[in-house]
């Protein structure tokens, strides 16, 4: 099963992983969990393929099982695909629920070489990395992910992570808005709704991107909750 897919300036890389559809599970009654299960069998691989020629055949690379839902980005250095995301290193082996925590990874496919490498980014548990949405595709310095109950920004030239607290709050996904000028990733803010539990609300917090483990420019307190989502875009007027 593929949940995300990359995408550089010239490729785009598919994801074939090793969870798979279970139709006993979908049709059991009183089965209240995702109906995919792993499986030691399928196997993992990468599906790489030119966006210039389309028609052409995927070029298939072997990886080490494991499972992928969020991109942070991709792309190309000299002869290779770098691709960063959470990677989990099993999803759903005996039941629907999420008792895995995945990490900031890397992969490195060498297109000349017919390999792949990868490494561990960190070790913190996290998910729904973003990255200043200009550079999808395109060498990006710094990925934002939830850890629990802060945002951590990864610089991912060297997978070292700066944590921005939000205290007993829940937050969601951060989005970065772009200041004005070039596309420079200090230059804008991170935005993201947060849970308080304390008046059961949300706030929308919004940070410098300059200036990411220090005080919030702004918390606008929501007049009511935002239910917990997936995912949010920017949309400049």
């Amino acid at each position: 099963m593929m949940h995300d897919f990359a995408m550089t300036a010239s490729h785009v890389i598919f994801m074939d992983l090793p969870v798979v559809f279970d139709l006993d599970i979908a049709v059991a009654e009183g089965e209240s969990g995702m109906p995919y299960r792993w499986s030691d069998e399928y196997g993992a691989r990468f599906g790489v393929l030119r966006r210039d020629d389309p028609d052409a055949p995927i070029r298939w690379f072997d990886i080490d099982p494991c499972y992928v839902f969020h991109v942070a980005n991709a792309h190309e250095a000299g002869n290779s695909i770098v691709l960063q995301a959470v990677r989990y290193p099993e999803m759903w082996r005996d039941s629907g629920g999420f008792d895995v925590e995945g990490v900031l990874w890397e992969w490195r496919i060498d297109l000349a070489a017919g390999t792949v490498s990868e490494r561990q980014l960190d070790d913190l548990g996290v998910e729904f990395p973003r990255i200043d949405d200009r550079l999808a595709g395109l060498p990006a310095r710094y990925a934002v992910s939830v850890a629990g109950n802060s945002w951590v920004r990864y610089d991912l030239s060297t997978g070292s992570g700066l944590r921005h607290d939000l205290g007993s709050g829940g937050p969601g996904e951060a989005v970065f808005v772009p200041g004005a000028g070039p596309a420079d990733e200090s230059n804008g803010f991170y935005l993201g709704y947060v849970y308080n539990p304390e008046r059961d609300g949300s706030d929308l917090v919004i940070l410098d991107a300059s200036d990411f483990g220090g005080k919030p420019v702004a918390t606008v307190k929501l007049p009511q909750r935002v239910p917990y989502g997936f995912h949010g875009n920017w949309i400049s007027a």
